[in-house]
């Protein structure tokens, strides 16, 4: 048995003429306690008999900030994401888009499109797209990847969030996690001078369960 506990990420783009303002603002996370292993099984005496707690925190805000000019501008922004469990089998960790549209929308009109490569087999980022990576796992590449204002197109390359009910895993670990371990999800956008003023946001939901 276990409990999986959603941590939700709303994403806020602002445009004001050819400056944008992107802020990835958390939302509260929720913590509870997950049910223990069955008895038996496991590393006596890494979990409470009965129980074995897994929390999940991220990043409060990070804000990130572009001027298109007259080609393709980025910025690379970062997430930490932690868990913490007395699980002796560990925790799955995944990320998912919190409904089936997975864009940026602006109120009215407009939309930030979430880029077609997935997590086997990721893509560059091109205009007016967005996408997260996770170093050193499935086909992103090792990188290292670093965050970025107001550059040309990154090197590293970015998968599309998953719609709900089609989660990524970004971390696994077999053995319990005492003290929380810190995964870097980064997220990147592109865009050009063709997308209207306004707030652009979607909401990226993380997802820790213990195995």
């Amino acid at each position: 048995m276990s409990l999986q506990i959603d941590a939700k990420k709303k994403t806020y783009f602002q445009f004001v003429g050819l400056y944008i303002l992107a802020m990835f603002v958390f939302a509260v996370l929720m913590m509870s306690p997950a049910k223990g292993l069955t008895y038996g099984i496991g590393s006596y005496g890494t979990c409470e008999f009965g129980t074995c707690s897994i929390t999940l925190t991220s990043s409060t805000t990070v804000v990130a900030d572009i001027t298109p000019g007259g080609s393709t501008t980025c910025t690379v922004a970062k997430d930490e994401v932690s868990v913490r469990t007395g699980s002796s089998t560990g925790y799955t960790l995944q990320v998912n888009d919190a409904d089936t549209d997975t864009n940026l929308l602006r109120s009215g009109s407009g939309a930030i499109v979430a880029i077609s490569g997935t997590r086997a087999a990721p893509v560059s980022l091109t205009a007016n797209t967005w996408g997260y990576r996770v170093d050193s796992i499935a086909g992103f590449g090792a990188g290292p990847t670093t965050a970025s204002s107001n550059t040309t197109v990154p090197s590293v390359q970015f998968a599309g969030v998953p719609v709900l009910g089609s989660p990524d895993t970004i971390a696994y670990k077999t053995v319990a996690a005492p003290i929380a371990e810190i995964t870097p999800v980064w997220y990147g956008l592109c865009s050009d001078t063709s997308l209207p003023a306004g707030s652009y946001t979607d909401t990226v939901v993380y997802t820790a369960i213990t195995n």
